[in-house]
Order: structure tokens, then C-alpha cells, then sequence
């Protein structure tokens, strides 16, 4: 039996869609440290959009194939 790339992407789908929805467990009420973890985030990311940078600003570093 020859399966191609293409009869092969329709196979995972169809079985994908066949499997039965796992329910997510029910979230608990997020600890001191998750919430002060999203609270420093937030406070960086509004610090960071203070900051006006221009487009023709190059990055530190480079990516090379």
C-alpha cells in the first residue's frame, strides 16, 4: 500500500477529528508567584512601549542559515 504525503495528512485529520475532546482540567486559583510573575510582565511590557525605536533600528545579533 503506497500512502503519499497528501493521503497521509487526510489520515491524521480524519483520525484527529474522530478522537474524542479531552476535557482541560479545571484551572485553581493562580499562586503569589504566578501573579507576580504576570504583574512584572505586564510592567516590562508597558516600560517597553515607552520606548520609541526607530524601523531602521538593526537587532544585536544575526541569524545565518
Amino acid at each position: 500500500m503506497d500512502v503519499t504525503r497528501r493521503s497521509l495528512a487526510q489520515i491524521l485529520i480524519a483520525s484527529a477529528a474522530a478522537a474524542p475532546a479531552v476535557a482541560a482540567p479545571p484551572q485553581s486559583e493562580p499562586d503569589e508567584e504566578t501573579r507576580s510573575a504576570h504583574e512584572a510582565l505586564r510592567n516590562n511590557a508597558q516600560q517597553l512601549s515607552k520606548i520609541d525605536l526607530p524601523m531602521a533600528t538593526e537587532p544585536a545579533f544575526q541569524f545565518k542559515a
